[in-house]
């Protein structure tokens, strides 16, 4: 017997798109509401030091997007991170020391926000851990598993008290997990057949405030993949290189000047010497500091503070499993690259960015009649064709 069922056909964000109601009874997209309870974005940023860090994750809090500290960081600034109500990824080995073997930080917290962050969702150690801290932890402790790309994993979530489950294997932009391994689950089926799990638990009585969160993590390249993976039941979207690419990440920026021969000149770009920095066209002017301004004063050099034409940055990104991912981890790589780095062009800032997301997020909601981010979960999603796909996207 095949061990490919009829109908298995699986689909990405490229095969679907959203149908609009037949009637909306919504007149203008202001009365969407496009945040969730505590006023912000479905967004989570990935736990990525090309996208957030110390040196910027207020800048996130402060534009509705919810930062996750990366494993970059030391040990203790996550605990910090953790234990004062905001999110910090962890290792498996390092929640269970922190977490399970040093149980005097009951004495010390309120509340704890923590991801396990491991590429294979599926070990059992995962939930077992997530069950004992529970026990001893009860509400004050809030966790993150994942990635999974198997929908009745999703299960196990519940059965453990999962709050966040990241779903998704192989699709992210530095990732070549699937590329070798041949692992996957098409992101946009995933997050539909775990959305109907999770409504049958729901007809069975389960309380829905309480069931796992589905957080769809990897693929996403645009608006539109969010606002699809909302509408296939997803409550929040995890994004990396989108918002690597913002000027504000933490990704290191490059920026060119001059060719020798075939190859550019790329220097790194001194963001701290610039303000209003704007983009046209791919091409970035600024303004100097007043800070700066004083700087050149002090070395007799003579500048004008407005106008500068800077021309094209890019960030460096790479995936956490990449070569360079694991030397920023662990300083050193410690087991075969499952991650790619690239250089991505920087066209937006992320004030920019977030205006935009808020404007097409309330603009496709207003076409589904959908007046909450719940209500966008109830919108119909159709398949498409190759060729519908590239006719509409431009």
């Amino acid at each position: 017997m095949s061990k490919l069922k009829e109908n298995s056909m699986k689909y990405s964000y490229n095969d679907v798109m959203i149908k609009p109601a037949i009637i909306s009874t919504i007149e203008h997209r202001a009365e969407c509401n496009p945040f969730d309870e505590n006023g912000n974005l479905p967004l989570f940023t990935a736990p990525m030091d090309t996208v957030v860090g110390l040196n910027n994750y207020k800048l996130f809090e402060k534009n509705g997007i919810i930062p996750i500290l990366p494993r970059t960081e030391s040990e203790e600034d996550r605990i910090m991170f953790a234990t004062s109500s905001r999110w910090a990824a962890f290792s498996l080995q390092e929640f269970e020391k922190w977490f399970l073997g040093n149980v005097k930080l009951t004495d010390k917290i309120t509340h704890i926000r923590a991801l396990i962050d491991i590429a294979n969702g599926h070990i059992a150690k995962l939930y077992e851990l997530v069950r004992k801290s529970k026990q001893i932890y009860g509400n004050n402790i809030e966790i993150m598993v994942g990635n999974i790309a198997n929908p009745e994993t999703y299960r196990a979530c519940v059965e453990s008290q999962v709050d966040f489950c990241r779903v998704g294997i192989g699709g992210g932009n530095g990732c070549l997990s699937t590329s070798n391994l041949g692992v996957h689950h098409p992101i946009a089926s995933l997050i539909s057949e775990i959305y109907d799990i999770k409504q049958e638990l729901i007809s069975r009585g389960a309380n829905k405030n309480k069931l796992t969160k589905i957080v769809a993590d990897g693929g996403i390249r645009n608006y539109s993949d969010i606002i699809k993976a909302l509408a296939l039941g997803a409550d929040y979207i995890m994004v990396g290189s989108v918002f690597s690419r913002m000027l504000e990440s933490s990704a290191i920026k490059l920026m060119d000047r001059g060719v020798i021969g075939q190859k550019k000149i790329r220097l790194r770009f001194p963001l701290e010497r610039y303000e209003n920095l704007k983009c046209e066209d791919g091409c970035w002017t600024g303004d100097y500091t007043d800070e700066f301004m004083s700087e050149m004063k002090e070395r007799d050099h003579e500048t004008e503070k407005c106008g500068h034409v800077i021309g094209e940055i890019h960030a460096k990104f790479y995936g956490m499993a990449s070569k360079a991912g694991q030397i920023a981890m662990k300083g050193k790589k410690v087991h075969t690259s499952e991650g790619i780095e690239k250089i991505l062009p920087v066209t937006y800032t992320m004030s920019t960015w977030v205006e935009n997301m808020i404007d097409y997020l309330r603009s496709a909601m207003s076409y589904t009649n959908s007046k909450t981010l719940d209500d966008l979960k109830q919108a119909e999603v159709i398949l498409i064709s190759n060729n519908t796909y590239h006719s509409v996207n431009k």
